[in-house]
């Protein structure tokens, strides 16, 4: 069983060495640029340079001390950083004067322009009328991208909690339940084995609730999200979780969840089916299960992102001829199989065509392969892989098989 849940008045802070390691990664990628440094923020790139989450800007210069300026709040700040120039302010307008105090040159400055309101960006820059911004998005998104030692750790824990979810959930099923009412006790489970909640994706401030619960057909629906999951939810309003859609005896369960433990996060999917499961779902099934294991086996340091893509597609997908709905029923078809994951679920980088990035040792990837099939639904499945040198470690064990309830 995981261990207790830690007291809210003592949780664990991130190391000091953790975070100028960090810093330090990220002033060697601005010099490299000939950049003066980067002013950061967004919520998950502030906590990944300074261990806590604050209404305010990080300036990391390439040379020299960080420096936090912050608006809100100063004094949880002392508390959760290890940075010491913590400088509070009320305006935008005050930032060049402080960072001009601790001696920082803003000449050419980079920024994340994936995660900046544009509101902001004109303030910065009418605060900034000498300084050239740069885009640092993908710079940021490489540094995160390999996990260090601690981190790993973390999603190791989010991995053997959210097994545990896993393995009750076939407890959880009963014929007639909505998909939200199943949601609505994994997100409870979750919940009491110390899982934060909320899923965060890459763009900005874009989060969303669970996973995706759905029964049989629900599994193909339309939707607008990142990968290839279909999904009703309660309205068009809120597209989350699962609907109203209740379950049925051979229909099957498609659930694909994150578990976020202390920011970090693992994602999965299982495949269950009440009474029985159609031959076509478990064919399908099993090719999915052997394009996750040709994948996995390709998560090697060195290796490029789009030529795995290519490969597997070649000696695994089309000649099963298995293209069509593969990744997605119709218009919800993507053109993946993998993903970065981390602080956030859809991290750099993506096992895709175009991206032309070899891994490196200690990328954490979520692979999921998956198939739409008419009348049935979507079946498949997802782990989350640390890259090896032997090949992807799975963070996320379990039964990967169709489980007939």
């Amino acid at each position: 069983m995981p261990a207790p849940i830690t007291d809210p008045l003592s949780y664990d802070l991130v190391p000091a060495e953790e975070i100028f390691s960090r810093i330090s990664k990220l002033q060697e990628r601005l010099a490299d640029k000939g950049l003066d440094g980067a002013v950061i923020p967004d919520g998950i790139n502030m906590f990944y340079f300074t261990g806590t989450m604050q209404n305010g800007f990080v300036f990391v210069p390439a040379k020299g001390e960080a420096v936090f300026l912050v608006r809100r709040n100063l004094e949880r700040a002392k508390k959760e950083t290890p940075i010491k120039a913590l400088v509070p302010f009320r305006s935008i307008s005050q930032l060049p004067v402080a960072l001009q105090d601790y001696g920082c040159p803003v000449g050419r400055v980079g920024v994340d322009e994936t995660g900046v309101a544009v509101s902001i960006y004109k303030k910065l820059s009418a605060a900034f009328p000498q300084t050239t911004f740069e885009d640092i998005s993908l710079t940021l998104s490489m540094i995160r991208a390999v996990k260090s030692d601690h981190e790993i750790a973390l999603i190791r824990e989010a991995g053997r909690r959210h097994q545990v979810i896993y393995d009750r959930i076939p407890g959880m099923i009963r014929e007639g339940m909505t998909e939200w009412e199943l949601g609505s006790e994994i997100h409870a489970q979750m919940l009491k084995l110390g899982c934060t909640g909320l899923m965060r994706l890459a763009g900005l401030n874009d989060e969303f609730l669970v996973g995706v619960i759905s029964f049989g057909e629900s599994g193909n629906y339309p939707t607008a999200g990142v990968g290839p999951d279909g999904l009703v939810g309660l309205s068009p309003a809120f597209p989350f979780v699962g609907g109203g859609k209740r379950l049925e005896k051979g229909e099957i369960i498609f659930v694909d969840t994150g578990f976020a433990y202390q920011g970090y996060f693992t994602d999965a999917t299982r495949i269950y089916a009440l009474g029985t499961a159609s031959q076509a779902a478990v064919d399908a099934h099993s090719v999915c299960l052997d394009i996750q294991e040709a994948v996995r086996g390709r998560l090697k340091p060195g290796m490029i992102a789009s030529e795995i893509f290519q490969e597997v597609y070649q000696t695994e997908v089309l000649p099963r001829s298995f293209e069509e709905h593969f990744m997605g029923f119709g218009s919800n078809q993507t053109h993946f199989l993998g993903h970065g994951i981390g602080l956030v679920v859809d991290e750099f980088p993506v096992i895709a065509g175009r991206v032309d990035v070899p891994l490196q040792k200690n990328m954490v990837i979520a692979v999921e392969p998956k198939k739409g099939l008419k009348g049935i639904g979507l079946v498949g499945v997802e782990n989350t892989f640390l890259v090896t040198e032997q090949g992807g470690e799975n963070l996320t064990p379990g039964h990967d098989e169709i489980l007939v309830v």
